[in-house]
């Protein structure tokens, strides 16, 4: 029994061997390229689109000029002349308003004005900024407000929720380069910001690192995301989607680098900052953070307090914009 046993084991042994030198390669081949369920294949590298969009890494782009077209005019006045203006961002075009005095040189300074956030159902060109650029544009300044994607006659806005945001500094880092030298003149440039635009105005002036003066109005300067998170409870879903897209952005990236206030030493040029005390979509201990945090670091600023004023700094709104007439006149002209 023993001797048939062996030869049995004996005879497989030879079969299996030969069948290993005819087909051996071939099937060592196919063996090398099965994927075993029990062998968890190599994860696939994640992808993090959005770091381009980070602060230090939008710190070491150059920003290059756009084209900047002025089309039909929207009103007259004594002093100055409202238009509409394109600016080509590669092959989408953003609109907005721009208003010339009626004496214009190569040396008009230029005030590159940034708006609030306007919900895009009722947004209409020069909504948050026709007032001071009126102002403005009576004592001597050319001044441009561009509408954004996705507002008014622009071309859409990017689908990607964080991306549309992201970029915006990026766009007006891009305009800032053409302002100079627009219409082939040699002019100074100033930013006047309101509310979310002034969180717009400091990302585009850390990421630049230009020294251009700026006046920011009851500006959103919380840390990001807290910033977007303040305002999710305005949602129908009381800020649940928001949340959401924040968690997984928080688990994918380090979301201190693209927090403004990570990076004010990048700030170079001076700054004025109006808020309001009775400011309830911009709570003014943002500004009272963000001016000891600007101290800190000596950051030249001046920052001007209003008791009894709102959002919109009424009923002290003459008192501001006469001081960013008095700052822009010390800084541009």
């Amino acid at each position: 029994m023993k001797i048939t046993q062996a030869l049995i084991l004996g005879f497989l042994f030879a079969a299996s061997f030969a069948l290993g030198v005819f087909v051996g390669p071939e099937l060592t081949s196919q063996i090398s390229n099965f994927n075993s369920p029990l062998v968890p294949e190599k994860e696939k590298p994640v992808e993090h689109p959005y770091l381009a969009y980070s602060i230090p890494a939008l710190q070491g782009k150059t920003y290059e000029p756009v084209s900047i077209q002025i089309l039909e005019p929207i009103a007259t006045e004594s002093a100055f002349t409202s238009s509409l203006f394109s600016a080509q961002f590669g092959e989408r075009s953003m609109i907005g308003q721009i208003n010339l005095p009626t004496v214009v040189t190569t040396k008009t300074p230029i005030i590159l004005m940034i708006r609030g956030y306007v919900p895009a159902e009722s947004y209409q060109t020069g909504v948050g900024t026709k007032n001071a650029a009126a102002v403005f544009a009576k004592n001597g300044y050319i001044t441009i407000a561009p509408d954004f994607f996705g507002m008014a006659g622009s071309d859409d806005e990017l689908a990607d929720v964080w991306a549309a945001r992201f970029e915006k500094p990026v766009l007006m880092a891009q305009l800032l380069q053409s302002l100079p030298s627009f219409d082939q003149g040699q002019h100074k440039v100033g930013i006047w910001a309101h509310s979310n635009g002034g969180q717009i105005a400091l990302t585009t002036l850390e990421i630049s690192q230009q020294p251009i003066p700026t006046t920011l109005w009851a500006p959103v300067t919380a840390p990001f995301p807290y910033s977007v998170l303040y305002y999710s409870d305005e949602e129908a879903d009381e800020g649940r989607a928001v949340r959401l897209w924040i968690n997984q952005l928080e688990s994918e990236y380090v979301l201190r680098q693209f927090s403004l206030r990570q990076y004010v030493t990048a700030l170079t040029g001076p700054l004025q900052i109006h808020h309001g005390q009775l400011d309830e979509a911009a709570p003014k201990i943002w500004s009272d953070e963000f001016a000891e945090l600007l101290t800190a670091n000596n950051v030249q600023h001046t920052y001007y307090e209003y008791p009894a004023a709102d959002h919109n700094l009424q009923p002290n709104w003459n008192l501001a914009v006469q001081r960013d007439l008095e700052f822009f006149a010390e800084n541009l002209d």
